[in-house]
């Protein structure tokens, strides 16, 4: 089982931030008010504290989810504002690469299950409104391919 020792301090710091980055990518994708956010956010929220199982990563997977939902993680977040939307959405996603690079050096099946894992929390988020926009979809499907996950 891999844990965090198999990784450098950036590239652990990039997997921890990667439920965040998720998240972020898709509320800047998403057309909502107020009540849409904090069921997106609830959705978030359960997407990276109750990953499903079942899989040679689980322990990594929550060893992540532990450090994601600390203080440090949600501050790092901050720093990936920029000007538009748009720019968000392409800020977070090139963050994302990061991530997506630790997890190469990872046996596949594992790489595989944190990757539907980052793509899960995007879905759980976009589904959280009443339905999923164009944009929301487009995001998750940019999420998927940067993780090498079938869209």
């Amino acid at each position: 089982m891999t844990d965090k020792s198999a990784f450098t301090d950036g590239e652990w710091k990039a997997l921890t931030e990667a439920p965040l980055l998720v998240t972020l990518a898709l509320f800047a994708a998403g057309e909502h008010g107020p009540i849409s956010m904090v069921k997106e956010a609830s959705a978030s929220a359960r997407a990276i504290a109750h990953p499903a199982g079942g899989g040679p990563a689980d322990e990594l997977i929550a060893e992540i989810a532990k450090e994601a939902e600390g203080k440090e993680a949600r501050h790092n977040a901050r720093e990936h504002q920029v000007a538009s939307l748009d720019q968000v959405i392409e800020a977070t996603l090139a963050d994302l690469g990061g991530a997506a690079t630790a997890l190469r050096k990872l046996p596949n099946d594992e790489a595989a299950q944190v990757g539907r894992w980052f793509t899960d929390i995007a879905k759980a988020v976009a589904a959280a409104a009443k339905t999923v926009t164009p944009a929301e979809q487009e995001t998750i499907d940019k999420i998927a391919a940067l993780f090498d996950i079938p869209a």
